[in-house]
């Protein structure tokens, strides 16, 4: 509940608290009763001058920016279990060196007989970011954990040993490209444990 609901609420309950304790008086009989003085305990409570806190002015733009990175990863997902980035919406979500990233990797593994199963884990903040620029730029940091993402081979499903750390930190930058939000680079930090 906002600020703004409790002072609402509490000047309703407070308005019809004086309403019913005015007819109490009225009902009561007797023209001489007065209501007795406020106390220090039923005195009206006094709002505060400071100002209420703001919501984040790039809150919208972070939801955004964060939507778009997931969005990159769930296309990723497809083209790594597919083997080929073909039929996928990455250039929605990516541009770029990220967008180049993912299609060299694709065919890269394609290449091996590779593809992957399951998905990677993502726990992505948005580190910084800058929507006075043009274009509006931001970092996306994020713990990558590619446990459940597994390497197979794509002729007899055979899982592939990993060698690599299956949890580390990487961090992606940003841009709008027109109103959309694209990733545009990224630096993986698999010496960065997380």
């Amino acid at each position: 509940m906002t600020n703004r609901s409790i002072s609402r609420t509490f000047s309703a309950a407070t308005a019809i608290l004086c309403t019913v304790g005015l007819l109490a008086a009225c009902s009561s009989g007797s023209d001489s009763a007065a209501p007795p003085p406020p106390t220090a305990s039923s005195a009206p409570a006094t709002t505060s001058s400071a100002p209420l806190p703001t919501a984040d002015p790039a809150a919208e733009a972070k939801a955004q920016v964060l939507a778009a990175y997931n969005g990159m990863w769930a296309e990723q997902v497809k083209a790594f279990a597919k083997g080929s980035a073909e039929g996928t919406d990455l250039e929605k979500f990516a541009t770029d060196k990220a967008l180049g990233d993912v299609r060299i990797s694709v065919v890269k593994f394609s290449g091996m007989g590779i593809v992957f199963t399951g998905a990677p884990a993502h726990t992505p903040q948005v580190e910084t970011i800058d929507t006075t620029a043009t274009p509006k730029t931001a970092t996306v940091r994020d713990c990558l954990d590619v446990t459940a993402w597994k390497p197979v081979d794509k002729a007899s499903g055979q899982e592939k040993k990993v060698t690599n750390r299956l949890r580390y930190v990487i961090v992606y930058n940003a841009r709008t490209v027109g109103t959309d939000w694209k990733m545009t680079d990224v630096t993986r930090h698999q010496d960065q444990a997380c």
